[in-house]
């Protein structure tokens, strides 16, 4: 399903446009292509297949659908090293995600990256943007459902492709605005292009949003590829989720470059 064609990006802010809104006037033509070389270069294959943090955290990400489609969710966590009361919250789920992220990043040779950073963060903030979009499906008035029937939807296959999506886009974004922010401050001040940090804080904003759509090529993918296994759980092994891993960088960095600009 790696191949799945979607055309044309209809988004709502072109890559030339979001650079500029940074820059300002300044030549975004070739700090666009900065970017995207820097962002392709921080995301080669070696680097991220051997960055333990990044692995781990698409890792559970997978996982957390895994384990809302066997019907466990808890027991299945358990399975994966993630250790959760019988009916854990947003918070407590996070934070040993986070954990088990640190763990696996720190007893790898390299220890934590920025990549491994931006992926525990990413991973955290799909859950909760993902618990809060289910909430909101709920008919006002109703007894609130606890968050373990929440984490249960999780395996569904809109759910599982707006978790992916989240992840990626924000892992996307925030390595980006890392490249952009060796660059930004020394464009800020009245006397250059861009007159204010407020005005660099909107362009950041505008970043995520701009990821966040382009990443709608991993919603199709992933509804695709892992919805399939709602009934093949069997199939999902180490080795197939490395592959995920690996293609969700590659895939949106493809998107970035290729996108409808």
């Amino acid at each position: 399903m790696g191949h799945t064609r979607i055309g044309h990006l209809n988004r709502s802010r072109k890559w030339k446009d979001v650079v500029a809104a940074f820059c300002l006037g300044a030549e975004t033509e070739q700090i666009s292509r900065m970017t995207i070389e820097a962002a392709k270069d921080g995301f080669n294959y070696n680097k991220i297949t051997q960055d333990a943090g990044y692995q781990k955290a698409v890792e559970l990400l997978v996982h957390l659908g895994i384990a809302a489609q066997c019907g466990d969710f808890v027991g299945h966590m358990h399975e994966c090293g993630i250790e959760l009361t019988h009916s854990p919250s947003v918070q407590e789920l996070n934070a040993r995600l986070v954990e088990a992220v640190d763990n696996a990043a720190w007893e790898s040779p390299a220890g934590k990256s920025s990549i491994a950073e931006f992926a525990q963060n990413a991973l955290c903030s799909a859950v909760s943007q993902c618990a809060e979009k289910e909430r909101a499906q709920d008919i006002p008035g109703l007894i609130v459902r606890p968050d373990i029937s929440v984490f249960n939807t999780f395996g569904t296959r809109a759910n599982l492709a707006e978790l992916n999506q989240l992840f990626i886009a924000q892992v996307t974004s925030r390595s980006l605005n890392s490249y952009l922010a060796q660059i930004i401050p020394n464009l800020t001040g009245i006397a250059q292009k861009v007159p204010s940090v407020f005005e660099v804080n909107a362009s950041y904003q505008a970043l995520e949003e701009y990821c966040y759509e382009t990443a709608v090529v991993h919603r199709v993918y992933a509804t695709e590829w892992l919805g399939k296994h709602k009934y093949q759980l069997k199939d999902i092994d180490s080795k197939t989720i490395k592959k995920h891993a690996n293609f969700l960088i590659s895939k949106m960095l493809r998107a970035l470059k290729y996108g409808k600009d």
